[in-house]
């Protein structure tokens, strides 16, 4: 049976290939064609795209039991894991409960105190992350005691709102005349003179399908989880996100879509005609690569 929420492909294959799945890109591939060969085995003459089968297979981790161990057997545990600290949530575990399920159920610290014994680059790396681990933890048992039994929310909203779970009085200091590449949900409460807000597709912004957050905490409820946003919530929600984007520019804002001459290609999303400016086209190749 079915035992957690569908998480969107992108956040699928980033858990997977991140120290907690500890699947590399040739396992990513293996995977996904069993899984493409799978669903042509069950009826399916055009099977889903790879990244989506593995977003469903992760889960139903029982599913991957059935494919080969080298290279799901990692996808399996991460899938049980995830169920697990959905679970812990849902009964009222706190955040700090649900990350140390997800820490404590790979090998990922094993290989950590490893490589900090070995020392060298490699142990200074394992350093690091073990203080960015343990930020990470100091981040959700501060969280818990000041919310009085909203953990969970406060912590994927503090986390939401740092590029790294660590107190903000230790994290570097940005040049002023540097360039800082961030997603809209970090840009609040910040201003620049200039923003550039890049690839405003249809499709990609507003975003309307559902999208399942790591542990699904944005739907626990006092007593249950509560219901889905409905797509009019979800429009709303992406266009107040776009506002943030935009709002970001004290002088100049620059937005950038591809439009493509086919109609089933990428087109520009909705929010441009928002904006009330004429967009101007630019037909011309840059320069240079930009990459």
């Amino acid at each position: 049976g079915r035992v957690g929420a569908t998480l969107d492909p992108e956040t699928a294959l980033t858990l997977l290939t991140s120290p907690l799945g500890g699947l590399d890109a040739t396992d990513i591939r293996r995977l996904g064609r069993a899984l493409r060969e799978e669903a042509r085995t069950a009826g399916a003459q055009v099977p889903p795209p790879s990244d989506h089968l593995i977003a469903e297979a992760l889960a139903e981790p029982a599913r991957l039991a059935a494919h080969d161990p080298a290279y799901a057997r990692g996808a399996q545990r991460l899938g049980n894991l995830l169920a697990k600290a959905r679970k812990s949530l849902a009964a009222g575990g706190t955040a700090e409960d649900a990350l140390w399920l997800l820490w404590d159920g790979t090998p990922w610290p094993q290989r950590l105190q490893r490589a900090a014994r070995r020392g060298g680059p490699a142990g200074r790396n394992a350093d690091r992350d073990l203080d960015a681990v343990v930020a990470l933890f100091e981040t959700a048992a501060r969280a818990e005691e000041r919310s009085g039994g909203r953990g969970a929310l406060n912590f994927l909203e503090e986390i939401d709102a740092q590029d790294i779970a660590a107190d903000v009085l230790t994290r570097r200091a940005v040049r002023p005349d540097a360039v800082r590449l961030m997603t809209a949900h970090r840009a609040k409460g910040l201003q620049w003179k200039l923003v550039v807000v890049a690839q405003v597709q249809e499709g990609l912004w507003p975003d309307l399908r559902r999208r399942g957050s790591l542990l699904e905490a944005d739907r626990i409820g006092p007593d249950r989880l509560e219901d889905p946003l409905t797509p009019g919530a979800l429009l709303a929600e992406e266009r107040r996100l776009f506002y943030v984007a935009a709002t970001r520019a004290r002088d100049r804002l620059v937005v950038t879509a591809v439009q493509a001459p086919a109609e089933d290609g990428d087109q520009p999303s909705r929010f441009l005609n928002e904006l009330g400016v004429e967009p101007k086209d630019i037909r011309t190749r840059p320069h240079r690569p930009l990459s």
